[in-house]
């Protein structure tokens, strides 16, 4: 599958961008009519988006989810060293954020880049392969592409980007869709594997519990201690608050989230639900069975 590149520049003031959220202004916002698949891009006044990077998921610094409150993962144990080497990679010198995750100060307002992409995500934000400066040379002899370019992406071209970067310190899970080509899943997955065996300082899997077991005790073991995949953080987090924390109805409240996935080695039809993959063992624990990298996932 071919992904379009679109040329454009970051920019984060008064933005909330996280580990694998950032938001993206194209020299020509035209060109976002040409992102591929049924979901339109949701485009602000100026013409800018916000772009979910593809194929990675980072701990959420302000996941809103059930209730009035944000709610975040460990912010000293990942949360925010995603965020800030997403800034640095792509060239912000200096960027301040207020109590709620907000910029209030951004150095330099905005830098150069690019982005592939396949297509938006049910919530019509774009996701995307996030490059920076100039875009990759394609054709005989090499030039720069051009926005509105249909690339094969290449494994040198998916190392270019940031997505494959945070991947390859631990900073951040993969988490893969049924749109991402096989060639690239191959090389994100080998890159985790590797991220994890080596369990870098301050990377996600120094602390990870995702698969080991993570003991609920009540919403602050998710907020301040327990690193584990977001979307599992996600559907724990709604749990607590909407039931305490006795995991009993767990399963139950998984099957409802009706999350559609498929394990490739299995050759089987898709499975739906969470609690295919999570199971609840011991004294309020719960851990995933399968590494996240083994699943398969359809965007609806």
């Amino acid at each position: 599958m071919s992904m379009v590149l679109i040329t454009g520049s970051y920019q984060v003031f008064h933005d909330r961008p996280d580990g694998d959220t950032v938001h993206f202004l194209p020299q020509d916002p035209g060109f976002w009519g040409d992102v591929p698949g049924p979901n339109p891009v949701k485009r602000d006044e100026n013409g800018g988006a916000s772009l979910r990077l593809d194929s990675i998921d980072a701990l959420e610094t302000h996941y809103k989810g059930v209730g009035p409150d944000f709610a975040h993962q460990p912010l000293k144990l990942g949360a925010h060293a995603a965020r800030d080497e997403l800034l640095k990679w792509l060239g912000f010198t200096r960027v301040v954020q207020d109590d709620e995750e907000k910029v209030v100060v951004s150095a330099p307002d905005s830098v150069p880049g690019y982005i592939l992409t396949g297509g938006a995500d049910p919530f019509h934000r774009c996701v995307a392969l996030v490059g920076r400066g100039a875009p990759p040379d394609v054709g005989d002899p090499p030039a720069p592409a051009r926005s509105g370019f249909h690339l094969d992406v290449t494994l040198g071209m998916l190392r270019a980007t940031a997505n494959h970067h945070l991947l390859s310190l631990g900073l951040v899970y993969p988490t893969f869709y049924e749109s991402l080509p096989d060639k690239l899943r191959a090389d994100l997955t080998a890159t985790a594997k590797q991220a994890r065996a080596a369990r870098a300082p301050g990377s996600v899997w120094q602390h990870d519990v995702t698969t080991s077991g993570a003991k609920i005790e009540n919403l602050g073991s998710l907020t301040d201690d327990l690193v584990m995949l977001p979307k599992l953080f996600r559907r724990l987090v709604d749990y607590v608050r909407l039931f305490g924390p006795d995991l009993g109805c767990l399963n139950a409240f998984l099957a409802g989230g009706a999350e559609e996935f498929t394990v490739p080695e299995l050759r089987k039809p898709p499975t739906v639900g969470l609690q295919n993959v999570v199971e609840v063992i011991g004294d309020n624990t719960v851990r995933m069975t399968r590494p996240v990298e083994d699943l398969l996932f359809t965007e609806k």
